[in-house]
């Protein structure tokens, strides 16, 4: 099995649109929100320091003036927190996990998927982690994405540099030529050719037009249905004078899966 390391593309040269707009938009509020809340809260314990100096108790001075200053001073630090987490949402990262741990529950997660695909001639290849920084889960947009996930079944481990990762398997055909990535909505398939276009076959519905570059196939079917539909649309569109690339690193598929999102961004 091979094993990948961490894989970084900034997405700040793609319009920002789509997930990353979203969770852009969603902590932009999540900072002015916490700000104003903590910053009214301080206020708050500010006049209460008057009011206590004209009757003076302690239990009203912990009520009107260490709570509120408190509540306030964690709002506030929350606020600085997500605005500068912020200065990562355009990036995506992947990388390869190389838990034993981590791998048993993706394999034990998507046993059904593996056991298909393995069956079709693919082979269990690393286990992937697509990356979101711990900072992102105080943001409305991101934390939903996770929370979503997590009701789906995606595993969730921490990765390098305090990231939370969604584990997936990754496999590969016998031939070198496709990549399959089962996730919690279903399984991709993946294959890059030599003037660069990207072929994309999942099996669940996918609202996204494809073009010359992306070349989409996405409908609710099973896996062995899907792959045979990019099986067939692979083998008329790999020639002699466009083949279809045969590298099975960590590295080609990470590669892979940022031009996806970054056309996804594109895409709005």
């Amino acid at each position: 099995m091979q094993s990948g390391g961490d894989i970084t593309r900034d997405g700040g040269a793609v319009p920002e649109s789509g997930r990353a707009g979203r969770a852009r938009a969603s902590g932009e509020r999540g900072v002015a929100v916490y700000l104003t809340v903590g910053a009214l809260l301080i206020f708050r314990g500010i006049v209460g320091l008057r009011i206590h100096a004209l009757h003076p108790s302690q239990a009203l001075f912990v009520v009107s003036v260490c709570l509120p200053i408190f509540i306030g001073s964690v709002f506030c630090l929350l606020g600085l927190v997500l605005a500068f987490g912020m200065k990562s949402l355009g990036s995506v990262s992947h990388e390869g996990i190389n838990d034993p741990r981590v791998e048993q529950r993706v394999r034990q997660r998507y046993s059904s998927d593996i056991d298909e695909l393995t069956s079709l001639g693919f082979s269990y290849s690393y286990t992937s982690g697509e990356g979101m920084a711990l900072s992102h889960v105080l943001l409305i947009y991101p934390a939903f994405i996770l929370l979503r996930a997590r009701a789906n079944g995606a595993i969730l481990t921490l990765g390098r540099a305090g990231k939370i990762l969604l584990a997936a398997p990754v496999l590969t055909s016998a031939d070198g030529r496709v990549f399959a990535h089962p996730e919690s909505l279903g399984v991709s398939f993946y294959t890059t050719f030599r003037n660069g276009s990207l072929l994309v076959t999942k099996n669940f519905n996918f609202p996204v037009d494809g073009t010359a570059e992306y070349i989409l196939q996405a409908s609710d079917q099973t896996d062995t249905e899907a792959w045979q539909t990019h099986s067939d649309r692979l083998n008329k569109l790999d020639t002699e004078a466009n083949p279809a690339k045969r590298d099975r690193s960590y590295q080609a598929f990470a590669d892979i899966v940022l031009r996806e999102d970054a056309f996804l961004k594109s895409q709005g």
